[in-house]
């Protein structure tokens, strides 16, 4: 069986959700191969201002959150490369230089250190800015095959009326000090590809993948050669769809690419996100387009988070609290939970202690993103005699509504 990735031969399989910052659709998607992590880029408009900024969400190789990098003016985050360098992750991407009046003054290729849970601007100290592009209709996108130490920048000329879109590829090792005198490949947008709606972008030693498509079921993928300029694969269908046949709430649009080739094995197998639901709920799909026993790898990972919140413990018995959280407050993880008459008096916010054991039923997170989500919470006391039960909410910041008491009367 080969171990390379044949398009002809592959099958969209869905493996899970992405678990990401923002609610935004995904845009960019890269695997540090050497740790097993994944990092996915989306749209964040918090700043306001003329000019869009990125969040990029770093997971484990499962999909899980870990945690998250802004880049300030970085732009929409379409595509974003990484590096492993001296054990430290780097960040490839293009960022904006506006002036003290929010007007754009130049961008930049620029190499920013993965920096978790901070914000990160173009004159923070620890960007390298390599390479300027000092024409605002003439920008650029980064990705990296980091395995073979390639940088790849996707640059779009919008001076004429007919946009056109090349690739050119460099050494990672001279591109970050600053040389570009040694292009090794350049690729020119066939017409058909520059009429299209751009979607992915993913580089693997000489070979270019491309996806195009404003809704998944227009997906069309190219594989190029970039030694001599071929297409050397297509994929042309629909890919995505959920259980029900369709695409989650009538939405799919595909985003991220990365070739994924394990570390261990050789297997390669192309991933890619196609994001699914309702705008502020969005769901980030990734599925695997596989041609050979690769994914069976991605398929462990997405078994062990089926149920990445189990609402119970495994036995059916409720959860149990930490002996290190002594506020009710601070329970937020969806599910059904069992307090003792002493592990409900530990709780400071606790509305009638001393009396008996209590079940706490929290419910699932708001429109909050990350863990950063507001939940409804109800206290009811283990009693045959007295039914007691409380409700509150928990705000995303932490903060509480005072518990109501319901009052019920025996049948």
């Amino acid at each position: 069986m080969s171990k390379a990735f044949v398009a002809a031969d592959s099958q969209d399989v869905y493996l899970f959700d992405l678990d990401l910052a923002n609610v935004t659709v995904n845009q960019g998607l890269a695997v540090d191969e050497v740790a097993g992590q994944m990092y996915a880029s989306q749209v964040y408009n918090n700043f306001g201002g003329n000019y869009e900024s990125f969040i990029i969400t770093r997971t484990s190789l499962g999909g899980k959150k870990l945690d998250s990098m802004i880049l300030k003016n970085g732009g929409h985050g379409t595509s974003f490369g990484i590096e492993r360098d001296g054990g430290k992750v780097y960040i490839w991407t293009n960022m904006l230089d506006v002036d003290a009046s929010d007007k754009l003054k130049t961008q930049w290729l620029c190499r920013t250190p993965y920096v978790a849970n901070a914000t990160i601007s173009i004159s923070d100290s620890r960007v390298q800015k390599l390479k300027e592009f000092p024409n605002a209709k003439r920008y650029q996108s980064p990705i990296t095959d980091p395995k073979n130490g390639l940088l790849a920048l996707r640059i779009t000329d919008t001076t004429t009326s007919s946009r056109q879109t090349e690739i050119e590829v460099y050494r990672i090792s001279e591109a970050k000090t600053g040389n570009f005198n040694n292009k090794l490949y350049t690729y020119k947008f066939t017409s058909a590809m520059n009429g299209k709606v751009l979607q992915g972008l993913a580089i693997d030693n000489t070979d270019f993948y491309v996806t195009f498509g404003q809704a998944a079921s227009d997906f069309h993928l190219y594989r190029v050669n970039l030694t001599n300029g071929s297409i050397t694969e297509q994929i042309q269908r629909p890919v995505g769809y959920s259980p029900s046949g369709g695409y989650v709430e009538g939405f799919g649009e595909p985003e991220g690419l990365f070739l994924y080739t394990d570390p261990n094995s050789g297997f390669k197998t192309l991933l890619t996100v196609i994001v699914g639901d309702a705008a502020g709920r969005r769901r980030q799909r990734l599925f695997a387009l596989s041609s050979n026993i690769g994914v069976q790898k991605f398929f462990g990972l997405a078994a062990e988070g089926a149920q990445r919140v189990p609402l119970t413990r495994a036995d059916n018995k409720g959860k149990r609290i930490s002996s290190n959280i002594n506020s009710i407050s601070k329970i937020k993880e969806p599910g059904s939970y069992y307090m003792t008459t002493v592990e409900g008096d530990r709780m400071t916010d606790h509305p009638m202690k001393g009396v008996a054991g209590w079940w706490l039923y929290v419910s699932g997170g708001d429109a909050g993103s990350g863990t950063e989500y507001g939940c409804h919470q109800i206290l009811a006391r283990n009693s045959a005699v007295h039914g007691t039960m409380f409700v509150r909410t928990v705000s995303g910041t932490g903060a509480t509504s005072p518990w109501f008491e319901l009052n019920m009367q025996k049948k």
